[in-house]
């Protein structure tokens, strides 16, 4: 009976910090949301020539989203990137100062 009691409390515990104090949020990175689209893409095609249409039409949706997700994740990279005041433009008064372009 006793191990039932600290099971269920420490079950208690761990549920109450997780809604308290929040579980990190998990960001994938554009590498993590590419491997999904891969293997969604693979499931859907083995779902399809095995015959299972409905399913091979489910993992397809799946599929398209997984690549929208990637795009948009690679987007805002690149969007982050550019913004950074590390990132030299091709068009920087560094490379117009030379005697070519005045």
């Amino acid at each position: 009976m006793k191990p039932r009691i600290l099971a269920g409390v420490m079950a208690l515990v761990v549920s109450a910090g997780l809604l308290f104090v929040g579980a990190p949020a998990a960001n994938a990175g554009s590498k993590g949301r590419l491997n999904t689209t891969y293997a969604l893409g693979a499931a859907t095609v083995y779902s399809l020539l095995k015959g299972k249409t409905t399913q091979g039409l489910i993992l397809g949706a799946g599929t398209a989203y997984a690549y929208k997700r990637y795009r948009d994740a690679k987007k805002g990279e690149r969007r982050r990137y550019y913004s950074t005041r590390y990132y030299r433009s091709p068009r920087s008064s560094r490379y117009y100062r030379t005697a070519r372009y005045r």
